[in-house]
Order: C-alpha cells, then sequence, then structure tokens
C-alpha cells in the first residue's frame, strides 16, 4: 500500500513542519521496518506574497490562471488555513499552531492505522 503525504505550507513560516513530517516519516518507516518507497511525502510551498490571492479565490473570488491548480487542491481537502497536513486523502489537520511532537504523533498515528 502506497501512502500518500501532502503537507501545505506557507514559505518561509512553516518550514519547520516540512522538517518535523519527514521526520516522523522516517522515524516510522525504520520501527515498523517498512520501505522506503511506502510513503510518498510532498510538500506544497505557499508564497506569503500570493496568500491573500489564492484566500480569495478559494472562496469564489477571481485571480491568475497560475494559482487555479493550488487553488482547485485546497478546495478538493477543504482546507481554507495553513498549514494543513493531508495524508491519503483525508485532512489531518490545518491551521493550528501544532507542535513537533503533535505534528510527528499524529503522522505517525496514522500511518500505522492505514497500515494497521
Amino acid at each position: 500500500m502506497l501512502i500518500s503525504i501532502k503537507l501545505f505550507v506557507i514559505d518561509g513560516r512553516d518550514d519547520e513542519y516540512v522538517v518535523t513530517v519527514k521526520n516522523a516519516i522516517n522515524e516510522v518507516t525504520k520501527r515498523l521496518y517498512l520501505k522506503g518507497n511506502l510513503v510518498r511525502f510532498v510538500s506544497v510551498r505557499v508564497n506569503r506574497e500570493f496568500l491573500d490571492i489564492i484566500r480569495s479565490m478559494i472562496l469564489g473570488g477571481e485571480g491568475p490562471a497560475e494559482f487555479v491548480p493550488i487553488v482547485n487542491e485546497l478546495r478538493e481537502y477543504e482546507i481554507f488555513d495553513l498549514p494543513a497536513l493531508v495524508i491519503n486523502g483525508k485532512k489531518v489537520f490545518e491551521g493550528r499552531a501544532l507542535g513537533p511532537s503533535e505534528v510527528s504523533d499524529l503522522v505517525i498515528r496514522r500511518i500505522m492505522e492505514l497500515i494497521g
């Protein structure tokens, strides 16, 4: 089973989440002796300069065509605030300032549930 993890962050503000999620993935793959290719991790970084435009587009406003793919993806997962974490198509959290240990625990728990 392939586990897909997407982390949506504001570039420059939420970088610690990227590191935390990568570390959690490494920890759980080692702990459970999983092959590294079972977990696919992607971080989607949104530039602060464009955040207001993207938020407006999510709510139905108009904006540049190049933002449409990210806006559609955020709508698909019903994400309205960042950071946000999606694991196998299910939004795990959004917009909350979780500490590294909480994020790590969420990732590990969800992966273990999926392979369980």
